[in-house]
């Protein structure tokens, strides 16, 4: 179970959440996403690629974005096509009890489909920080 399940529960039940991805030191503007939590397909808690831990049961985003050149950083995140496998940081704004705070989470790539002018990416959800 995730550290921050109010948090994510909260995120999902949210309608037009403005968020921007971060990969490494480039930001990319999310036009849609949506949060949802569903199975993974383990068997029982594991560690994929020796990187991140999940559950049989995790949050996962669904982002899309206009800014095709995120197409170029694809490979260095997916697990498979790189062995370094790394994060994708995933930043919105979440009113709570009359005051706005950052969320920042920690996500994984799992699948990404482009076309000519969006690229829809799935992410699993690692790990969620209320500032």
């Amino acid at each position: 179970m995730m550290e921050n399940e109010d948090l994510m529960v909260q995120l999902s039940q949210e309608k037009n959440l403005e968020c921007s991805m971060d990969i490494e030191e480039k930001s990319y503007r999310i036009q849609s996403v949506s949060i949802v939590k569903s199975t993974v397909p383990v068997r029982k808690p594991t560690t994929r690629g020796g990187v991140y831990f999940t559950d049989v049961m995790a949050y996962k985003i669904k982002a899309v974005t206009k800014d095709l050149s995120i197409t170029g950083e694809i490979p260095k995140l997916m697990l498979g096509p790189s062995t370094d496998f790394k994060p994708i940081i995933i930043k919105t704004k979440l009113t709570i009890d009359g005051t706005e705070h950052q969320v920042i989470l920690t996500t994984h790539l799992t699948n990404a489909v482009n076309t000519k002018d969006r690229v829809e990416l799935n992410l699993i959800v690692d790990k969620a920080d209320l500032k």
